[in-house]
């Protein structure tokens, strides 16, 4: 590639970088390692037995998943699988999960290949660099059995303990769990918590595509540090969630999906569009689905960008709260008063 053209890539990755920022929503040189992280794919999952609870806590102990139980002395009242979004850091989505233990609902936080320790670790080699080679590796197909593997680990402990079963989904994690729910008759959830779920995404997000043939070309991340997984986010990640919104579209089941939903997003998301969103869940007679503007309180938070909105850091502490509120309510019933938007 010529000077010219190398300068002129370097310009739009630039500006590709601040148009999308990271959490939205391939095989590098250690692959082969990188394949053997997480959950184990090879392996069925076994029929549930009388066993208790600690059988299906157990198989879950690995890279990929991990268990938030619920605080002591409260009642079981559910189980929730949990998914972070495009390169975010999965012990983000720990705001959240602390709020549902509280209130009796266990947690299986899934991190995606690529994410928080989920990754092979290669010898002389930094836990961050061996991160970013498992990110470069991964495909929408990987992520999806990741996913699945997850559901029937929460699956099989729902129906265990006799308890409803929740999804709560970040970004790509919750376009991948409902394009999950749109298209495997197997999945099924009882009610859905969606932050800023990147199933209506904005058009300039498909400015990168055209970087599509370079896998391994890591594209800067402008979003808030403290929030990423990795410095970068590789194109085989962005191809990988091109190819999930591609297939959620092509296999959106509107009846399936139209399960008790609550989705919160604020109007000037960078990455997914409020009003698209708007659309789909009126066409598509999602009536079971509810949007809550999210709006950001400026002075009490540094985190300005407006995708981000899983913790009070991100939010600020009032607008926080409502947002348990209305999430607690939503999944275990009562009365949420007030208006999230105020």
């Amino acid at each position: 590639m010529g000077f010219v053209a190398m300068r002129a890539a370097s310009i739009i990755l630039l500006i590709l970088s601040l148009l999308l920022p990271v959490g939205s929503c391939c095989y590098s040189d250690t692959g082969a390692a990188n394949l053997s992280a997480g959950l184990n794919f090879g392996s069925p999952t076994p029929a549930s037995g009388p066993s208790d609870d600690k059988n299906v806590k157990n198989k879950a102990e690995n890279l990929s998943v991990r268990w938030h139980q619920r605080q002591p002395k409260t009642t079981l009242k559910g189980v929730a699988l949990v998914i972070h979004g495009l390169n975010g850091r999965p012990d983000k989505m720990e705001a959240i999960i602390k709020k549902l233990n509280a209130h009796g609902i266990d947690c299986l936080n899934l991190s995606l290949r690529g994410h928080g320790n989920n990754f092979s670790p290669i010898n002389n080699t930094e836990n961050e660099a061996a991160r970013m080679a498992a990110f470069k590796s991964v495909s929408y197909q990987l992520w999806k059995t990741e996913f699945y593997l997850a559901f029937q680990l929460v699956k099989k402990r729902s129906r265990l303990l006799g308890t409803p079963l929740f999804f709560i989904g970040f970004s790509m994690g919750g376009l991948l769990g409902v394009d999950l729910l749109a298209s495997n008759p197997n999945v099924s959830f009882d009610k859905m918590v969606l932050f800023a779920p990147a199933i209506a995404m904005l058009k300039r997000n498909y400015l990168i595509k055209f970087l599509a043939p370079f896998p391994k070309l890591v594209v800067p991340s402008a979003g808030h540090q403290v929030y990423l997984a990795n410095d970068g986010t590789p194109m085989a990640a962005y191809n990988a969630l091109f190819e999930m919104h591609a297939h959620f579209e092509a296999n959106m089941d509107s009846i399936k999906i139209n399960v008790p939903t609550v989705v919160f997003i604020d109007e000037e998301d960078e990455l997914v569009s409020f009003s698209s969103l708007q659309k789909m869940v009126k066409n598509r007679n999602l009536d079971q689905w509810s949007i809550h503007p999210v709006k950001k309180d400026e002075a009490t938070t540094e985190v300005k960008m407006h995708h981000l909105i899983i913790d009070a850091a991100s939010v600020g502490n009032n607008m926080w709260q409502k947002i348990v509120d209305v999430t607690i309510t939503h999944l275990l019933g009562g009365q949420f008063t007030g208006t999230i938007d105020e």
